[in-house]
């Protein structure tokens, strides 16, 4: 029997209210920013559980997780990088934009990394608050995410291969294809 103690899949993958136009969603936060670790959820019990450690000089260079209610190719949730100033908490929900996609290949398997960016925040501008598309990130953030994002998974032994840098239409996309995966998986 599945324990599920935080049912991360009752979360929507568009919160209420919210339209597939504006590029918001739900984002479930798996390991922060600058984190050695890393943590994944564990869908039979609903939690966040350590997985494993990256070498020494190696750290995730910002909030990485997942969007709930979605199933990717390789059979867990959409994965999801928030580009954001100061790390958040595993287990953390954060509505975000989304504003593209880098599109790859890990041991054969599309695995897309979806590139999002927090809301803004009343009172208090962020430079994210700018980026509406991933062009708009800096060329030193994209090339720093696009380098972890090979060497992250070459280190754990995956043949990775990136095949297209996508904006936020597209990666809207892999959200709607993966929200129709998980309620056809879902029993009713």
């Amino acid at each position: 029997m599945a324990i599920n103690a935080t049912h991360y899949d009752y979360i929507p993958a568009l919160p209420n209210g919210k339209s597939k136009r504006n590029r918001i969603v739900n984002a479930i936060i798996e390991t922060p920013k600058a984190s050695r670790h890393k943590y994944a959820l564990m869908p039979e019990y609903g939690i966040i559980a350590f997985h494993d450690v990256l070498p020494e000089d190696l750290e995730w260079p910002y909030d990485y997780g997942f969007i709930p209610q979605t199933l990717a190719p390789d059979k867990d949730p959409v994965d999801i990088l928030v580009v954001n100033r100061d790390g958040l908490f595993s287990g953390c929900l954060i509505q975000a934009r989304v504003i593209g996609a880098i599109r790859e290949t890990k041991d054969g398997i599309e695995n897309d990394r979806l590139i999002a960016v927090p809301l803004p925040s009343p009172g208090t501008p962020l430079a994210t608050d700018a980026y509406t598309e991933i062009l708009d990130l800096p060329k030193e953030v994209f090339e720093r995410i696009e380098r972890f994002l090979v060497r992250y998974s070459s280190e754990q032994g995956h043949a990775i291969k990136i095949s297209a840098v996508v904006g936020a239409r597209e990666a809207m996309k892999t959200i709607a294809s993966g929200r129709r995966k998980f309620k056809k998986k879902r029993p009713a």
